[in-house]
């Protein structure tokens, strides 16, 4: 099976967004929509609050039948302490399962400061213990807004 990178960049949420509670998680919680709309295909990402960025990716398994398919998001970034827990987070994973022929997305809302640093983000899709693919963003100060 082979993992296949659609679209990358910043995205925007499609229809209804709701928080999954996640204990463990830098935030608490991780956030699922809909649906998400690719606005702008770039590695480089000037955060701020509200700013979403991702990926999307699609399963070729050989076969014409849809099989579901299990599997690992995971997000390597800078060192996040939420100042609520005092808990450091260095990579954010969730379990995942989608149908082969369903377009799947991944990606990271920041609501709060602390989330916004700077550095490597690296989004990686991780099946049967092996990375499958992955796509590096780089986080950068905007100078017009820091």
């Amino acid at each position: 099976m082979k993992i296949k990178i659609v679209d990358y960049g910043i995205c925007k949420a499609i229809g209804k967004t709701k928080k999954e509670y996640v204990p463990g998680s830098s935030t608490g919680y991780f956030l699922h929509s809909d649906d998400m709309e690719f606005q702008e295909r770039t590695h480089v990402i000037h955060p701020e609050k509200g700013l979403s960025f991702g990926i999307s990716y699609r399963f070729e398994t050989g076969s014409e039948i849809a099989e579901r398919v299990d599997f690992i998001c995971r997000i390597r970034h800078p060192k996040l302490v939420n100042p609520e827990t005092n808990e450091a987070f260095i990579e954010t994973t969730e379990e995942k399962d989608e149908y082969s022929d369903e377009l799947g997305f991944d990606f990271y809302t920041f609501e709060f400061d602390w989330e916004m640093q700077l550095g490597e983000w690296i989004f990686e899709i991780i099946h049967e213990d092996e990375v499958m693919c992955s796509k590096t963003f780089v986080l950068e100060k905007n100078n017009e807004t820091w």
